[in-house]
């Protein structure tokens, strides 16, 4: 038995997989902290699906980037579950998950999630989630300087980009509204996709993805130099 778990954003998913059968998934975007949410939604499910916690052999967890309070709660709550279960645990990022429906279509893809304070996380794959762009911070009008292919737009902040790069002459695709809906059940299936990535983490020192801490520390670090 599997658990998949994503609380880098506002809204958050769960799912449980047996072997390669996803056998529950639950999509949650609702007014009150994951800290309110995430446990009482795994024991949901695990109520629901008759599963006992014993019976996990693998967890797997989107460590961002998103909301810092997000990424904490869900990383806390993955490591605990591994370290008292004596399991491993997977870590795959959240643009990679946003990326995942739209995968193979023949297009490049930009993965975009809204960062607040007029900044966006992205990424640009392939169609296979190969990188050409690792993910990194970017202010949404910088984001029109890119040099960007015929591509796929996919994330949170798609409907807040569109307008802009629409405006900026970009040929590009978005989604229909049932796709867009995030599952954590896609964490399962990225290890066939990006099977490099299939690494049990060290699960004392796995870090949540903080890119805007990260540009901070650059910034400061370039100033005093």
């Amino acid at each position: 038995m599997k658990l998949a778990l994503d609380s880098t954003q506002n809204f958050g998913s769960i799912a449980l997989a047996k072997e390669k059968r996803v056998i529950y998934t639950a999509y949650f975007d609702i007014r009150i902290t994951h800290s309110e949410t995430l446990m009482p939604a795994i024991d949901y499910a695990f109520q629901f699906c008759n599963v006992e916690r014993r019976e996990l052999k693998e967890i797997y967890v989107c460590i961002g980037p998103g909301s810092f309070t997000g990424l904490r709660i869900g990383l806390a709550t993955a490591k605990g579950i591994a370290f008292a279960l004596g399991i491993p645990l997977f870590a795959f990022s959240s643009l990679e998950l946003s990326a995942l429906p739209v995968c193979g279509l023949g297009k490049n893809i930009l993965a975009a999630i809204d960062a607040k304070m007029k900044e966006v996380y992205i990424a640009y794959y392939d169609q296979v989630l190969k990188e050409i762009i690792p993910p990194v911070i970017i202010k949404a009008e910088e984001l029109c300087q890119l040099k960007l292919d015929d591509f796929i737009l996919c994330g949170s902040a798609a409907e807040m980009l569109s307008p802009l790069l629409q405006n900026a002459g970009y040929n590009f695709y978005t989604l229909n509204p049932v796709t867009k809906i995030p599952s954590s059940a896609g964490l399962f299936f990225l290890p066939e996709l990006l099977p490099e990535k299939y690494v049990p983490q060290d699960i004392e020192n796995l870090e949540p993805m903080y890119l805007r801490a990260a540009k901070a520390q650059v910034g400061i670090k370039n100033e005093k130099s």
